[in-house]
């Protein structure tokens, strides 16, 4: 099921949980799956994953297995595994376009109705 709350279009899960939140204005995508891993695509090109990942990018394969590892392209966008925690806070200040209302925290889950 889907719904959209402030530009933030949220595809639920069947309990009413939101597992992806999307930006429609400027395509920031977060994701929680149901074993609670984060994935977030940033309004910029980024990637940052909570859990270990293999990337294949131009048929040359890497892997995130640890904090902190990162793969950055040539273009000069990032893909990087991150604590959870670190990933939420970057969410809550990047998320967002300018002057879009904060409709969702990404630490707590709570979702701000704008008035």
């Amino acid at each position: 099921m889907r719904k959209t709350v402030s530009g933030i279009d949220l595809t639920l899960n069947p309990d009413g949980s939101a597992w992806m939140y999307r930006n429609t204005i400027n395509k920031a995508t977060f994701r929680v799956t149901g074993d609670g891993d984060i994935f977030y695509d940033d309004p910029f090109g980024n990637y940052m994953t909570s859990s270990p990942r293999q990337i294949r990018i131009n048929f040359e394969h890497f892997v995130l297995r640890n904090y902190g590892d990162e793969i950055r392209r040539s273009d000069g966008v990032r893909m990087i595994m991150l604590p959870k925690k670190e990933i939420q806070e970057i969410a809550n200040k990047t998320f967002y376009a300018d002057d879009q209302f904060h409709a969702i925290d990404f630490v707590t889950f709570i979702i701000t109705e704008e008035k």
